[in-house]
């Protein structure tokens, strides 16, 4: 798999819980599929498929999607919502779509405070520039020492570990990273000790991440 970012997130729905009164907001629209924003989430539905929340999606092109919620069909066009019910879950998803550069990009929170990554299962770690963990007040000088290869010869290097990193409604707790100083890598790497706990599934130019 390449490198992997940017569409959004969604919490998929379980009918244990109680149902909660929300709207259904269509973020984007293409020829056979709409991306489906329920309560702040995003997913992307294909035509004949439906929402975790139970809402169908009909018919969809570059105007408008017909949705089916509780058995009634409603016409909506881009960023209008309509009202629903849904039910929330305990698994998380989040979905990203490739970009022109062929990367998957998405913003992530780090304890707490925003930052753009590039999703790399080919880094074993998350790694961020020491300019990034200045912005993000990061501690980094008390890591333990290392030497970290880069595209510009050897740099100093820091073994960390971040207490919260979410990407959507997916969130890790203690987190391995590597801190290198100067200003690589550019783009913070979501690497291999976040990725490692969820699942990847890809499919053409979409990447979904779920939890376990």
């Amino acid at each position: 798999m390449t490198r992997i970012s940017s569409i959004a997130a969604l919490l998929l729905m379980v009918a244990t819980l109680p149902a909660t009164a929300t709207e259904v907001v269509v973020r984007g629209l293409f020829d056979g599929a709409a991306l489906l924003d329920v309560a702040g989430e995003q997913k992307l539905v294909r035509v004949g498929e439906h929402h975790p929340s139970g809402v169908k999606l009909l018919s969809a092109n570059s105007h408008r999607a017909v949705v089916e919620i509780k058995g009634q069909r409603h016409q909506l066009s881009l960023n209008k919502g309509i009202g629903a019910i849904y039910r929330e879950a305990d698994k998380k998803e989040v979905v990203l779509q490739r970009n022109a550069n062929r990367e998957y990009r998405t913003r992530i929170y780090i304890n707490g405070r925003g930052i753009d990554a590039v999703v790399d299962t080919g880094a074993t770690s998350m790694a961020l520039s020491s300019a990034h963990a200045r912005h993000l007040g990061i501690s980094y000088q008390g890591g333990a020492e290392i030497a970290v290869a880069t595209a510009s010869g050897v740099s100093q290097g820091y073994a960390v570990q971040l207490n919260k990193v979410s990407v959507g409604s997916i969130e890790r707790h203690h987190v391995e990273a590597i801190v290198i100083e100067g200003s690589f890598p550019h783009v913070v790497l979501l690497g291999m000790t976040f990725l490692e706990h969820v699942d990847l599934s890809e499919s053409g130019n979409i990447l979904t991440m779920s939890t376990r």
